[in-house]
This record gives C-alpha cells, structure tokens and sequence, in this order.
C-alpha cells in the first residue's frame, strides 16, 4: 500500500452538474513530489477503498485542485467534504503529460468528462510562456452543456490564443446547445487538424482514447506522438469507472 498523508479542506464548490471543484492544502512533502501536469493521487476517507484523482493544478502549488464527479459510494463521500475536514493523499503518481519537453510543438489536448483536469494543469504550465508552444486545441466533451466545467476559465484560455472545441454526446438531457453534438473523435475528424509538428495529449474513459486514438491515426500522427497520463496498468480500474458511468 502506498504511504497516506493527511490533508485538509481548503475549499469545496459547485462546478457544473454533478461535479464539484475541491481544494486540499497538502504537506510539502507532497506538494513538491509533484513534478508534471496530469499526475494523480489516491485518496482515502476513513475505510473507504482510495479514489484516483487527477491533479487539476500545475506543479509548484502547495495546494492540490481536483473535480469530483458526485456518482457512486466513494465520490459522493469525497463531494460533500467541506472546508476544515481532513482526508488522506498519496504522494502524486504517474508519467503526467510532460508538456516542457514538447516545447515548440503544435499540442492537441483531448478530454472527456472530469479527465479535463488532467489539461487544465497543462493549459496553465503553457499561458506562463504562450509563446513557447505553437497551435494549442483543445477538444472537450460531456453528455450536456450543464456539464462543462472551468467556464470562466476557458474564456482565458481563449483571450490568450487557444482554441477550445467542445462537443455534447447527449445535449437533451442538457437545457440549451448549440454546438458540436456528437464524442470528441467525431470532432477531430471534423476539423482536420494539421498533424505536422503536432504532439497530442489524452485523458478520459478508455473506450474514448481508443476512439481518439484511431481518429488520430486516420489523421497521419504517428502512435509515439499520443500520450496519456497514467500507466497501462490503471487500464482495470478505469474500465470500471467507465462501466459505472454508463450505467448512471
């Protein structure tokens, strides 16, 4: 089992449908262990089995961001947790995107669902030097357009030259959309974007990456340029979640 540290609530808020931002204030041993954007904690609430979450903030914080998705047992448990409670945090875990070492690149950032936070600490590491990167895209997807998260947020991301693409699966069960409708692979067959220089970033459920990768692929970006932010082996565990959010 990995080794625990407590941490605490700074903050815990309405983000979109179902979803709510967290904020922990975590110790410095863990904080600094933090080293790329879309790396992952487990965390663990009494005897609960630990819940994986993406780190949403860049490297370099002494607080960790997250979006909790209200669905099943262990994520409502962590969704109600307010301001002053205690939870345990492993030390930040996984490959992360490793965004500085594309430097130069177009980048095509690709998230469903709460994996957005693995892009939001990306999107942060590029706005502190636009200048380094070249063409950034960013496609997200969810069911509705009540769904979407960082809305404030996102129009910086666009002020400061990056294009941000949405798509709604399931846009009735939502109140009002007029954009893309549709997954996320659909959109990118859509816009054909230009695959020379470019490297592309992926988190999400893994029937989507697979989708994505094959859009991808049909698009001419060779395989060694995809990336994703945790190790194969978490593959069992992801599933599972994409089962219970089907089922939801």
């Amino acid at each position: 089992m990995v080794d625990l540290y407590h941490a605490r609530v700074l903050d815990s808020r309405p983000e979109a449908e179902a979803q709510v931002f967290l904020t922990l204030e975590v110790r410095k041993e863990v904080w600094t262990a933090h080293r790329l954007p879309a790396q992952y904690v487990d965390l663990v609430l009494g005897e609960m089995e630990p819940w994986h979450g993406t780190v949403a903030n860049r490297p370099g914080r002494e607080t960790f961001d997250f979006i909790i998705k209200d669905v099943g047992e262990r994520s409502h448990e962590i969704a109600s947790l307010k301001a002053g409670d205690e939870i345990l945090t492993s030390l930040p875990q996984g490959p992360g995107f490793p965004a500085l070492a594309h430097r130069g690149h177009n980048l095509i950032l690709i998230a469903s669902g709460v994996a957005i936070c693995a892009m939001r600490p990306v999107i942060e590491e590029i706005l502190l030097d636009r200048g380094e990167w070249g063409r950034v895209q960013v496609l997200y997807g969810e069911r509705t357009d009540v769904r979407f998260a960082f809305v404030e947020e996102r129009e910086r991301w666009r002020e400061s030259g990056i294009e941000v693409y949405l798509s709604a699966s399931r846009p009735g069960e939502g109140t009002y959309w007029r954009g893309h409708v549709g997954y996320v692979q659909d959109h990118l067959l859509e816009l054909v974007p230009d695959m020379h220089g470019t490297v592309a970033f992926i988190a999400g459920r893994n029937d989507m990456i697979e989708g994505v990768r094959r859009a991808l692929g049909m698009l001419g970006l060779p395989e060694n340029r995809v990336l994703l932010n945790y190790e194969i082996k978490r593959k069992e565990n992801d599933q599972t979640h994409s089962e219970a959010e089907r089922r939801k």
